[in-house]
């Protein structure tokens, strides 16, 4: 009801319009994010001079996670269910198992560095156990959400001393590599200029489904150029017009699954752990996937989790905190089954943890298989326990009373 009038009706036009929307919608989440969003912010990681697994723990995890950040927004502020919580408890998993499966599969085997995947993994279970307490009588006050946040704050704090640290706990203390390539100037794949957004194609001798898949991403691509200066111009307005162009299409997200949800009876929880999750981890997948395959399979890791703290210290903590402040009432969970099955990331992140401790810390296929497996098997848990445990808090907008 929170939505414009539109498509409430239940038919099959709406599932299939709704669908089909949707899917657009990830295709330009995904084109924003890749093409203008990380690319912007790996100049700031250049510009600032930072190692490779801070910067993938810190910027790149925040710019790949704005599309959580921005559902949430509306799920707390419009549409005041849980669509926004399950899909970042959804992401999350899909972050630590299915981009540890991707980057174990699809790339050469990489020896980790066991001291930044350590490091995040240990702040990682610090904000799953928070996010449990939080939610453990469905019910969130100011104080809560305020505490997520510091909690954020000390993990930055932590990274900025890392090397220091690392001095006192390591003996033999391995240099963390710096971001010494610039974006600029490198030679494989370079930043996008407007006219690489507008004229590039296929090549002539391409396959049919390359051609396919041009024709149905160019409108979205000919609509960003004109819209998102390139990352190689101002890299700063790139970024806030790419934030604009997220929050957008987070809100639309939001609404057209919100329908497809109501004309299938799917709960918006698990709709969240599910197609929006995935949808909205596109960008941590490619850009996790990217750098693992150029060798730098710490900072994917790195990524990976150092997203999943960000989407619940932030992407839950500072939505959740204005909602408080502005309505002046403490925030109501309504799915109850959410907090098992965030109590239930634990068992992810110690999978992946132990998976790289019994390789010595090599991200190769035996860890990606187990990853992708775990996924799986997580999903099957979750919505079953979302399905007996879910409450009765539905209002049938077609009903005249």
């Amino acid at each position: 009801m929170e939505f414009p009038n539109l498509m409430r009706q239940k038919s099959w036009i709406a599932i299939v319009v709704s669908s089909l929307v949707s899917m657009y919608l990830f295709v330009i989440l995904a084109l924003v994010c890749d093409d203008y969003l990380v690319p912007a912010m790996e100049r700031l990681c250049y510009t600032l001079r930072m190692t490779y697994d801070v910067a993938g723990a810190t910027f790149l995890a925040a710019s790949t996670s704005a599309p959580e950040l921005f559902v949430n927004f509306v799920g707390t502020f419009v549409t005041n269910g849980d669509i926004g919580l399950g899909t970042i408890v959804g992401s999350s998993v899909f972050n630590i198992l299915v981009i540890s499966g991707v980057c174990g599969i699809f790339t050469q085997p990489a020896k980790l560095d066991w001291w930044p995947v350590t490091r995040d993994t240990v702040w990682y279970l610090v904000a799953i156990l928070s996010l449990t307490y939080v939610l453990w009588d469905s019910m969130v006050m100011w104080y809560e959400a305020f505490v997520l946040l510091l909690l954020y704050f000390a993990y930055v704090l932590q990274l900025f001393f890392d090397r220091r640290i690392q001095n006192l706990v390591r003996h033999e203390h391995a240099e963390s590599e710096l971001l010494d390539e610039d974006p600029m100037t490198r030679e494989e794949e370079p930043l996008k200029k407007f006219r690489d957004h507008v004229w590039a194609k296929p090549q002539p001798e391409s396959h049919f489904c390359q051609w396919t898949w041009w024709v149905i991403k160019y409108p979205a691509e000919l609509i960003l150029a004109c819209t998102v200066p390139s990352a190689r111009s101002i890299f700063f307005l790139s970024m806030c017009f790419a934030v604009l162009w997220i929050s957008l299409i987070s809100y639309l997200l939001a609404w057209f699954l919100t329908i497809l949800g109501h004309n299938l009876n799917i709960p918006d929880a698990i709709m969240g752990l599910t197609v929006l999750a995935a949808g909205t981890s596109v960008p941590e997948v490619a850009s996790s996937y990217i750098v693992s395959k150029k060798g730098y399979g710490s900072m994917a890791i790195c990524n990976a989790i150092g997203s999943n703290t960000f989407d619940i210290f932030v992407c839950l903590g500072l939505p959740w905190l204005l909602n408080i402040i502005i309505d002046q009432h403490k925030i109501l969970i309504d799915s109850t089954a959410l907090t098992f099955t965030t109590a239930m990331l634990v068992t992810t992140a110690v999978i992946l943890y132990f998976g790289l401790l019994a390789t010595r810390f090599v991200m190769g296929k035996i860890v990606g298989w187990i990853c992708v497996i775990s996924y799986v098997l997580f999903l099957i848990i979750a919505c079953t326990l979302e399905i007996l445990l879910s409450r009765e808090n539905k209002c049938d907008i077609e009903d005249p009373n």
